[in-house]
């Protein structure tokens, strides 16, 4: 079987882009069809793993970080015009949604398009061994902390303390850990 060099050249060249502005600290999967905006402004880890179809984008001087061993389910989008940072060991399910701002809507003579974002200091942090699961929103300025799990469908616009488990649209905690009794307790 003969390889068409040139061919496959032009298949990869989208990818190999992407990868030499990344700024990236080991081995890092990134999946078909995934688009990573201002790649300058994204920084991988060690084994990080972007499934199909996402959607990395930094806005300006914005920047995205994840910690090593970070899933993002297919079809999922991660968009910052300050910071997001992820932590190490966290998954998401696939079509998660994951911004540090909104778009405003107060000005009923203004067209929302036209209003701008509603914070500009805001951003996002998910604690280390986190997990995000499918259809979640996490918006504005949000921080959610280590080993959370976060319920399939709930929107995420509050903080989110450590060890819990949280659900919902809004997310409320349903479940704390507690270390005296080494269980998970229904709050």
């Amino acid at each position: 079987m003969t390889v068409n060099k040139d061919k496959i050249k032009k298949m990869l060249s989208p990818f190999m882009k992407i990868k030499h502005h990344l700024k990236v600290d080991g081995w890092v999967y990134i999946g078909k069809q995934t688009r990573i905006v201002n790649p300058k402004r994204v920084f991988l880890s060690d084994k990080d793993q972007i499934a199909a179809y996402c959607l990395i984008c930094p806005h300006g001087n914005a920047k995205i970080t994840m910690g090593e061993n970070v899933t993002i389910g297919m079809f999922s989008r991660v968009a910052c015009i300050n910071e997001i940072i992820i932590g190490k060991n966290t998954l998401t399910g696939p079509n998660v949604f994951i911004s540090d701002y909104n778009h405003e809507y107060r000005d009923i003579n203004t067209p929302i398009c036209f209003q701008g974002n509603t914070t500009k200091e805001s951003r996002v942090i998910i604690g280390e061994d986190s997990w995000i699961g499918t259809n979640v929103v996490i918006c504005g300025n949000v921080t959610i902390g280590k080993h959370v799990v976060i319920g399939a469908g709930s929107l995420v616009n509050k903080d989110i303390p450590d060890y819990c488990v949280a659900v919902g649209n809004p997310a409320r905690v349903i479940k704390k850990y507690n270390f005296d009794t080494n269980e998970w307790e229904r709050c």
